[in-house]
């Protein structure tokens, strides 16, 4: 079973009136963590596991999965509705005008090595005009399915960009939001609430790090010194990344949490950035 690094619980929570509540899971390779929201997308649950570096491959992940499902007594209560959010970077964005259903395996395959042991996912991303194809662990996936029999699955990038769009308001200018998930990163570009870019990269190093981020500022010919850098995701201002980004970049932000969610009294001391993802994931219809 993983290691619960956070556990929130309000005191407004009970167990009965699950049924009214909405929970979000979001699953990684490395990582499981969980949230609960009301009807008013108030965060009434919020806990997080992490997964033995040495577990995280999928014949050994799975029994970890496992175990929390059969642990945890929250994940097990009447919810009203259940989505799960998958986290990994195969995944790949297909305009509308180019996507064929028979043809999803061949949109991964420049990226991924092997789908041998994949189930292939297709989310509709209409703020983009695009379909996120991705895939994900296929074992991970029916364990996961058979406890939550009638959750909604979604990409972790699907639900991270509608929430940096709902922080970002019709007078906001440029800005390059960017979540770091373990190795790999999501940047978006949005003008006011216009989708401009977005992508998803894997890095080594802080200087890849980098490296994909100036790329787009050359890109689309931005100012270090006017358009801001929102960042999301397990990242601190004594992290190797911030120090290298802020010799770059004037302006560096973190992100607040999705501007819907509302978070209570327990949620003290944990910067709101670090589960800009999970409490995204609650935003999904």
């Amino acid at each position: 079973m993983g290691i619960i690094n956070t556990n929130i619980l309000e005191d407004s929570f009970d167990k009965k009136d699950a049924s009214k509540y909405n929970l979000s899971i979001l699953v990684g390779m490395d990582r499981f963590s969980y949230a609960i929201l009301d009807d008013e997308n108030h965060l009434l649950a919020l806990k997080s596991y992490l997964i033995n570096a040495d577990l995280t491959a999928s014949k050994k992940l799975h029994p970890a999965l496992q175990d929390i499902f059969i642990e945890d007594e929250i994940l097990k209560l009447p919810f009203q509705k259940k989505t799960v959010g998958f986290i990994n970077n195969k995944c790949t964005f297909v305009p509308y005008k180019f996507y064929q259903p028979e043809e999803v395996d061949t949109y991964l395959s420049k990226q991924v090595d092997s789908l041998e042991s994949d189930q292939i996912f297709v989310d509709d991303v209409e703020m983009m005009k695009a379909k996120n194809v991705y895939a994900f662990d296929q074992e991970v996936y029916f364990l996961v399915k058979g406890y939550l029999p009638n959750a909604r699955f979604i990409h972790n990038s699907t639900s991270v960009l509608q929430g940096f769009v709902s922080n970002q308001n019709s007078t906001s200018g440029k800005k390059i939001y960017v979540n770091v998930k373990g190795d790999h990163l999501q940047i978006v570009l949005l003008e006011n609430q216009e989708l401009i870019f977005s992508n998803s990269f894997a890095f080594q190093n802080e200087q890849d790090f980098i490296y994909h981020v100036m790329l787009v500022y050359n890109q689309f010919n931005l100012s270090t010194e006017f358009n801001p850098v929102v960042l999301s995701g397990q990242i601190t201002k004594d992290s190797k990344i911030y120090r290298m980004l802020f010799r770059y970049i004037n302006k560096i932000q973190f992100s607040k949490a999705p501007s819907a969610i509302q978070l209570g009294g327990a949620y003290h001391g944990i910067p709101t950035h670090f589960f800009f993802d999970l409490f995204s994931l609650g935003l999904c219809e």
